[in-house]
């Protein structure tokens, strides 16, 4: 689905930072409050923000919690410059937020697979609690179960497993996947999902997923190649708008953008997309192999 335009929402709202809250030692959580506008501005699970460091540059990150009077919180992984700077912020200090910007994933029937790899797992965080509610209360979505596999590379990467052990609900499985084999099952989070999906019964799945792109594509072509199971997968690319402007995050040779037509794609359009897991682009447009 895509969200209605609302240009009020296009230029950075300050706002100062309520609370962090360290993950791991590459990942903190940031709350925030996000009220640019007089209404309540809705934000829905895969969706993302732009942030922008004072003094530094502006990058789209996942909401990872959407909370009650206009509380959202924003976890970040310190791999560049601007995020490195913004893991060196503190409660008071202000960042600037723009948005929500893009699609978002949408509960389906039936049995739940919902992976996250490294810090991807805070862009599926929010449509897993989705999942959750509409088990517990049930309505005219039917989840059976959620199975959540939370992958990195070595336990100390992991992030939000406490949070998730509590999220989900009796019949639930929450399945830990690490490189090194140092917590849970050693192996990658692909693997995981092959073994799940040549067990699995149901006869209606979707699998839900961020992380690496090349991850992606395995669990694209794995999905693909167990009857088309439905997935919708969460994209990442480079831009610097956020609302189609610069056009960094064109998937070839569709012309779609990952900020407008995206985040979230699923099977009939990433069988089109032939840059899937191959290439990026950097700021300057230039492409490079991933």
């Amino acid at each position: 689905m895509k969200p209605p335009y609302d240009y009020r929402l296009n230029k950075p709202f300050l706002t100062p930072i309520i609370d962090i809250i360290k993950e791991n030692n590459r990942i903190k959580t940031f709350i925030i409050e996000y009220n640019p506008i007089f209404e309540p501005v809705k934000i829905n699970p895969g969706q993302f923000v732009m942030v922008w460091i004072p003094g530094s540059d502006e990058i789209p990150m996942s909401v990872s919690h959407i909370g009650k009077n206009s509380k959202i919180s924003i976890s970040v992984a310190n791999v560049g410059d601007t995020t490195h700077l913004m893991h060196q912020l503190k409660i008071g200090d202000k960042i600037g937020i723009r948005g929500p910007y893009g699609n978002w994933f949408t509960s389906q029937d039936g049995t739940a697979i919902v992976i996250g790899g490294g810090i991807g797992m805070a862009s599926v965080l929010s449509i897993i609690q989705d999942l959750s509610n509409h088990k517990k209360i049930p309505t005219d979505i039917k989840i059976d179960k959620i199975i959540c596999i939370n992958g990195a590379k070595t336990e100390t990467e992991l992030c939000f497993t406490e949070e998730l052990q509590k999220i989900l609900n009796e019949g639930d499985s929450l399945e830990i996947c690490t490189d090194d084999g140092s917590l849970g099952f050693k192996g990658f989070t692909t693997e995981k999902l092959k073994e799940i999906l040549d067990k699995e019964k149901s006869n209606a799945i979707t699998v839900y997923a961020c992380g690496p792109e090349k991850m992606l594509k395995t669990v694209f072509q794995i999905c693909e190649d167990h009857n088309k199971i439905s997935v919708q997968l969460s994209l990442e690319r480079m831009m610097r708008c956020g609302f189609g402007i610069c056009g960094l995050c064109a998937l070839e040779p569709t012309g779609l953008l990952v900020c407008q037509d995206g985040p979230i794609f699923t099977n009939e359009i990433l069988r089109e997309i032939t840059d899937f897991g191959k290439i990026h682009r950097d700021f300057s447009g230039k492409t490079y192999s991933i």
